[in-house]
């Protein structure tokens, strides 16, 4: 009983030091994260690029089927490690009902993809360097003085209807392209906004993240319907947030 109640102790202690966000340490060019162990992440990389061996993924979406389920955590520590390694990597928070990337690196929100649509600025002046090294942002931009505000989420979805629509951003992704190696679509819920859908089919691929114990697969499965039914081509999804109720290295042994 003893030997259980310690490895129990120590799969809670896991779970608790992964829920943690990355530490960061200091570089002469900026912040990186530090160097502690992203090998989940890392691996990402190789399994995108072997989902589709015959043709180019440089652009993707990452998107989920409900709220809260982790896209933005799990597209910035990817981002991340792949920045660590020497990657050029561009986000974009096309999530323009919730907006969190400029936060998430202390920008400032204005100037960014609402501004580049609407014709207001040009690429090279939407892109923002992040502290970290090899790491940059496009926030979400300037909120039109015409849609409603709310000091906060935006009242009326603006992205699909008024901005997306009018402007059909494939010229624009062409010149972010030249920007860096990788470019990661933040987007909203499939199930809250159609954003995902309309950015979908303009991507190189869609990655869905899917909050484990929570989201029922088949919440899951019509969110990944919806989204190859706009033509979008999924590379595959995450499993975030899973929980270990005895040890890791444990499950590796069964």
């Amino acid at each position: 009983m003893s030997k259980t109640f310690k490895a129990l102790q120590k799969a809670e202690t896991e779970k608790r030091a992964r829920a943690r966000p990355p530490a960061m340490t200091h570089t002469r060019g900026g912040r990186k994260a530090a160097s502690h162990p992203l090998e989940e992440y890392r691996g990402m990389k190789y399994k995108i690029l072997s989902s589709r061996p015959n043709q180019a993924v440089r652009t993707i979406l990452f998107c989920s089927s409900n709220e809260g389920e982790g896209t933005s955590t799990v597209l910035t520590n990817f981002a991340m490690a792949l920045a660590s390694e020497g990657d050029k990597v561009l986000l974009i928070d096309a999530n323009l009902r919730h907006p969190s990337l400029h936060e998430t690196f202390a920008l400032e929100r204005e100037n960014g993809l609402i501004d580049l649509l609407l014709g207001k600025s040009t690429v090279h002046e939407v892109v923002k360097k992040t502290p970290f090294d090899n790491l940059f942002l496009i926030t979400s931009g300037t909120p039109p003085p015409n849609l409603s505000l709310d000091h906060g989420p935006w009242t009326v979805d603006p992205s699909p209807s008024i901005i997306l629509k009018s402007n059909p951003l494939d010229s624009d992704i062409e010149e972010i392209k030249a920007e860096a190696d990788w470019i990661f679509f933040d987007c909203p819920p499939v199930n809250s906004s159609n954003t995902s859908l309309v950015l979908s089919g303009k991507v190189d691929g869609v990655v869905l993240v899917v909050e484990a114990e929570k989201t029922r697969w088949e919440v899951a499965q019509s969110a990944r319907q919806q989204i190859e039914s706009a033509n979008g081509k999924i590379l595959g999804a995450i499993l975030n947030k899973r929980r270990f109720y005895i040890p890791g290295w444990l499950y590796k042994r069964l």
